[in-house]
Parts: structure tokens; C-alpha cells; sequence
């Protein structure tokens, strides 16, 4: 029985397991099942090299599960519950185990995981997982493996079984911006997998320290705007990469589309905030929480947006 589970700190402060002040509320529980180290090579993050306390820039304590549980009974925010996984031996099996104990909450659960064989993403349909994510993250196939430490085509085909069993719109990836790809590799990426009825949500590379990547830079605020709104035209508005024109070096330099409608993608700022799943706000998970933000926890200013938008 795993006795303890990693809880996000604006998590643990939501629950009142730890005691301090949040910059936004969190609207899920964001939980990190890690027992026997990670045996992945992701090339951004920490668990790669060692046990580490952090996930992306933000520190994870431990709990009981017990205590997780108690303190959840109390809350009246939460709208989810996440489940994130190392890659370690038999994690589907140790995924099941959180979300069986942590059911009687009466919160959707989502689970995020590494590429999972077809019998154990079964398992987790069964036991009530309601979407299933397996994280694509980098979008530059020639580098890929370099970044990831395993192919593509693995990941691709994981995903595949995945749609099989939840269906499309109940499977989730996570794409990485600032992992070497252009911008057009981005939109491209985004384009396939949402064709396979996968939903991507966008991240910022954030360099850790102790990581391969620690010394790498992060994305221009002007090249992720444009990769929003190429998801955001993608997903909600039917369009493809092949609407969008680019420079030669991959750059998006015209959407495709009239100038009223992204003026109105810029005036409602929704592709600019958290994108994941249905309650899923993500808090600072990017950025510190004086910016500059990547994703925002609340609306953001028009005007603002518009200037980064074909800025650097």
C-alpha cells in the first residue's frame, strides 16, 4: 500500500496542509505518485537526475495518504483531481491505488502518466479515471529522443490506445514551447494530435537547476502568444497548421484568418489563460507570480496581449 503521495504546494495550501499565502486559489488537487525514482530522461526535468522535491520550478511536499484524504473531505473548492506519475515500474497499478482511495472524495479524477501498455490504461478506465494524458512535450521530432530519452512514435502510439479506450476528448497531451522546436513544428504537432482526437495543453519550458537543459533559455512571450492562438484556432476553431504562413524559419506570421477574429481571441484573453482539463487552473506553474506570465490564472489585458503577440 503506498503510504504517501506528493502534494503541489498551492495544493497543500488549499487543503490546509500547509499554511501560507497563495497568489490564486487552486481549483485542483495536483498530486505527483512517485515510490521508486523515475527511470525517465526528460532533459527539463528534475526527477530525471535523482529524487528531487521539485516538479518544473514548483516544490511538491509529502503527505499521507490518509491526511490528503481527511483534509479533502473539508474542502469546498476543488473541482479535480489530478494525478501526475513518474515512470517507474508498475505506476498505472500505484495510480489506481490514489484514485480508489481518494474516490470518495466525489471530485473527477484525471491522470497523467507515461506511455502505458493497453491492459493498464483498461484499468484506469475501470476505475474511473475520466481523462487520461500521456505527455507528448517536445514538438521537435529530429531532437526528440535527445529531449525525452525515448521515440516519438511511442508516445504517438500509447496515445493511440488511449483514444481507444476513453475516447477522443478524454485523452490529453502536453506540449513543451521552448524545447527546440520552431513554431511551426509547434502549431504542426498540435494539429496532428488534435486530429487523433487527443486535447493538447500548452506549457513553457522553465530551466531547472541540476538538469541537462538548466542553462537553456525560455521562450520569447511573443513566440508563445502566437503558439496560443495557433492551439486555440486549431481546437476551437477548426483551422489547421497548413492555414497559418510562416517565415523561413518557422515563424507564424499570419494566422489565416480575418483580422476581426483575432482580434476577438485577443479581446476574450480565454487562449491566453490555463488551458487543461475542465477545472484545471494551474497556478504559476510557469511563472512566478509577478510575471511575466506564460499562462494566466485570470483574464488578461488586451492590449497587452496584442503587443506580445508579434513581439520577438
Amino acid at each position: 500500500m503506498i503510504e504517501s503521495v506528493r502534494v503541489s504546494y498551492g495544493s497543500a495550501l488549499e487543503l490546509g496542509l500547509l499554511k501560507g499565502m497563495a497568489g490564486a486559489r487552486s481549483t485542483t488537487l495536483y498530486l505527483f505518485v512517485s515510490d521508486a525514482g523515475c527511470r525517465g530522461s526528460c532533459a527539463f526535468c528534475p526527477q530525471s537526475y535523482g529524487e528531487s522535491s521539485k516538479i518544473s520550478r514548483i516544490d511538491w511536499p509529502r503527505f499521507r495518504v490518509e491526511e490528503v484524504a481527511r483534509a479533502l473531505r473539508g474542502s469546498g473548492t476543488l473541482k479535480r483531481i489530478c494525478v501526475q506519475c513518474s515512470d517507474e515500474p508498475r505506476i498505472a497499478y500505484k495510480a489506481e491505488e490514489i484514485v480508489r482511495r481518494l474516490a470518495s472524495a466525489g471530485l473527477p479524477f484525471s491522470v497523467s502518466a507515461p506511455p502505458l501498455s493497453v491492459e493498464e490504461v483498461g484499468m484506469l478506465k475501470s476505475a474511473g479515471v475520466e481523462i487520461l494524458t500521456i505527455p507528448v512535450d517536445c514538438a521537435d521530432k529530429k531532437g526528440y529522443k535527445s529531449v525525452k530519452g525515448r521515440d516519438l512514435e511511442e508516445t504517438l502510439g500509447s496515445l493511440k490506445e488511449v483514444v481507444k479506450v476513453f475516447g477522443r476528448g478524454r485523452t490529453g497531451t502536453h506540449i513543451i514551447v521552448g524545447l527546440g522546436e520552431s513554431e511551426r513544428e509547434a502549431a504542426e504537432m498540435l494539429d496532428s494530435v488534435f486530429r487523433m482526437g487527443i486535447v493538447p495543453s500548452l506549457f513553457a519550458f522553465t530551466p531547472v537547476k541540476g538538469t541537462k537543459l538548466e542553462n537553456a533559455g525560455r521562450p520569447t512571450l511573443g513566440a508563445y502568444r502566437r503558439i496560443q492562438v495557433a492551439r486555440h484556432l486549431i481546437v476551437k476553431a477548426g483551422m489547421k497548421a497548413s492555414d497559418f504562413e510562416y517565415s523561413q524559419d518557422g515563424r507564424i506570421t499570419w494566422f489565416g484568418c480575418p483580422d476581426e477574429t483575432l482580434d476577438e481571441v485577443l479581446r476574450r484573453g480565454e487562449p491566453f489563460m490555463v488551458r487543461g482539463c475542465p477545472g484545471c487552473n494551474r497556478p504559476y506553474f510557469n511563472e512566478k507570480a509577478s510575471g511575466p506570465f506564460y499562462n494566466y490564472p485570470f483574464r488578461p489585458d488586451p492590449k497587452r496581449l496584442a503587443e506580445e503577440l508579434w513581439s520577438n
